[in-house]
Formats: structure tokens, C-alpha cells, sequence
């Protein structure tokens, strides 16, 4: 199968695709190295470490969930920074899928980006409010099995949402290097791929628990991958007249 190559013709004065690209690919910039940070505990403290043998069930998740609660303000400022940059891709993959005209794979791809941001914002809306739930109870007279269950619950339904995302995000894109229409080169279409299978590696990490894969490889695709393929993107659809060759 011969694939045929969108290329730039023209640029617009107004570059709004690259601005696009950057300010969504600078807010996952940030929110992926600042989740790590958060993550490794380095602009929060650190978990209690005198919860021991010794200490009573209830005592222990008052302290834990009393420190938790000083970290939910950084938390959910890094997830509304990566709930910008989400949507900036989502808006990225409508002007893509117009592009693409005929493409049935193609559009189809896009149309799995547009459902993978919207499943990881839902995820990510779910999150935060679970989160403020269990600030406010574990810092006020509730019963503690009960903030235990709603941050339980929370965590298990936000992964399930983020595990979703990713999965649908690794198949669009992997869909989207392999399109007839292609919108640019080998380099952009590596780009793509790469992008695909590392959205791949972080849906098994969520589906697995490995808490190494959702830090640091999640850092690496928010905080790189994502925001290169963003960038160079926008600069792509930014061409007035596209043209297939």
C-alpha cells in the first residue's frame, strides 16, 4: 500500500496551531516533572515513618490521611495543569481528523484521540474530587474507615479512567503512523509510533499497579513525548493549503 504524504504548502500569519501545540505541550511539561516531584516527595513532605507494628489501625490512617491531605493543593493544581494540556490535544486531533478528508483510518485514529482525552479528563475531574472528599473528612470528625473507603475507591476509579485513556491512545496513534495520509515525514510519523508504544507501557503499568511505570515513564511521555508531538503538530496544521504527495 502506497501512503500519501500531507505536507505543508503555505503557513498562516498566525501560527495558532504552534501556539496551540505549546501552550498545551508546556502545561504537560510541567504537570509531568511536577507529578514526578509530588510522587518522589520532593515539593511535598514525606509520608509519616513513626506508623509502626505498634500503632493502632485508626491512629495510623489519622496520621497518614492528616499528611495526605497537606498534599491534595499540589495534586490537583498538577492534574487541572495536565487537564489544559489534554485539551489542547483533543482540539489538536479535530483539525488533524479534518485534514486528514477521506482517510477512514486516519479519522478513525483521531476520533479515538478526541475519546481519549475525554475519558483521562473525566478520570482526572473524578480524581480531584475524590481527593477533596478525603482532605476535608480526614481533617475534620469523620470516621477514618470511611476516608480509607472513599480514597480506595477514588484511586481504583481514576486508574481504571487512566488506563482506558492510554490504551486508546496508543492505538490512535500507532493507527495514525500506519494512515494512508500521512501528515508528514519519517521523523513526525517516529515521532507518532513512539508516542503509541510508550501510551502503551503506562496503560499496563495502571493495569498492573507498577507505581515505577505511572511515575516515571508517565513522566517521560507527559513531560516529553506528548508535548514534542504537540509542538510539532500544530506546526504541521498551521499550512493554509495542504497538499498530498
Amino acid at each position: 500500500m502506497t501512503a500519501m504524504t500531507l505536507t505543508t504548502a503555505r503557513r498562516t500569519t498566525r501560527p495558532v496551531g504552534l501556539v496551540l501545540g505549546c501552550v498545551a505541550g508546556t502545561c504537560l511539561v510541567v504537570a509531568g516533572i511536577w507529578n514526578a516531584l509530588i510522587e518522589d516527595h520532593v515539593t511535598v513532605q514525606a509520608p509519616p515513618t513513626d506508623i509502626g507494628p505498634q500503632v493502632p489501625v485508626a491512629e495510623a490512617m489519622h496520621r497518614y490521611y492528616s499528611w495526605y491531605a497537606g498534599t491534595v493543593a499540589q495534586q490537583r493544581a498538577d492534574t487541572i495543569l495536565a487537564i489544559v494540556g489534554v485539551t489542547g490535544l483533543v482540539i489538536l486531533a479535530i483539525e488533524l481528523r479534518r485534514r486528514l478528508g477521506t482517510d477512514v483510518l486516519g479519522r478513525g485514529a483521531c476520533t479515538g484521540l478526541q475519546v481519549c482525552g475525554t475519558v483521562w479528563v473525566i478520570g482526572a475531574l473524578t480524581e480531584i474530587g475524590g481527593q477533596r472528599a478525603v482532605a476535608l473528612m480526614a481533617t475534620h470528625s469523620n470516621p477514618i474507615q470511611t476516608v480509607n473507603a472513599i480514597s480506595f475507591t477514588t484511586d481504583v476509579t481514576s486508574d481504571a479512567f487512566s488506563a482506558a485513556a492510554f490504551v486508546l491512545l496508543g492505538g490512535a496513534m500507532f493507527a495514525i503512523g500506519i494512515a494512508p495520509v500521512r501528515v508528514a515525514g519519517s521523523r513526525w510519523t517516529l515521532l507518532t509510533g513512539l508516542t503509541g508504544l510508550v501510551a502503551l507501557v503506562v496503560a499496563f503499568g495502571y493495569v498492573r499497579g507498577v507505581d515505577s511505570i505511572t511515575t516515571w515513564v508517565l513522566g517521560l511521555l507527559a513531560a516529553v513525548l506528548l508535548p514534542a508531538w504537540l509542538v510539532a503538530t500544530g506546526r504541521l496544521l498551521d499550512a493554509e493549503q495542504p497538499s498530498l504527495s
